[in-house]
């Protein structure tokens, strides 16, 4: 698959050698993002919801009305937007690194969130706003911390132990 915008061989993951030359991201981006197993949303830089996956949809509080709207209006505490500017001014004034918080947003479910600048040619046009639900996040923990890999093994693999089908015996 070629690329078919001039400016490509200029993105961040080709000068670094991080994706096949031959191959297009987003060809796939719309689809990785909705079976990513975790929450996305995506906001314009003023704000503005201009994408949310399957996930978001499932587990958070997003409906295709939010759409175009500002996210501030979705907010239901009083102090979450004076929260959410000044952390919007933090990567309007140069911060790349993602901001990390834990929220109670609907009452019980407890979510893990990172919120990223989004930046094209070196200029902020948005956010990205990936979600955990920290329940799944401790059991997993909890799952590790108890058996290892051996609980992914037994619950993941066909066998328990990486094979798909009984050992072939060695040929006489």
């Amino acid at each position: 698959m070629t690329e078919t915008n001039g400016d490509a061989a200029l993105l961040p993951e080709r000068l670094d050698g991080r994706i096949h030359p031959d191959w297009c991201l987003d060809d796939w981006a719309g689809r990785l993002l909705d079976e990513a197993g975790v929450g996305v949303t995506i906001l314009d830089r003023s704000g503005v919801v201009l994408y949310y996956n399957k996930w978001a949809s499932e587990h958070l509080d997003r409906r295709p009305e939010y759409i175009g709207g500002d996210v501030r209006e979705r907010h239901r505490r009083a102090v979450t937007n004076p929260r959410f500017n000044a952390m919007l001014g933090l990567f309007e004034n140069g911060r790349t690194e993602p901001v990390r918080y834990v929220a109670r947003p609907y009452g019980k479910t407890t979510i893990l969130v990172t919120v990223s600048p989004i930046r094209v040619q070196g200029e902020l046009v948005g956010f990205s706003q990936i979600v955990l639900l920290k329940d799944e996040v401790q059991d997993l923990c909890r799952r590790f911390d108890e058996s290892g890999r051996e609980s992914f093994e037994r619950d993941v693999l066909p066998d328990g132990r990486g094979r798909t089908s009984s050992p072939v015996a060695p040929a006489q």
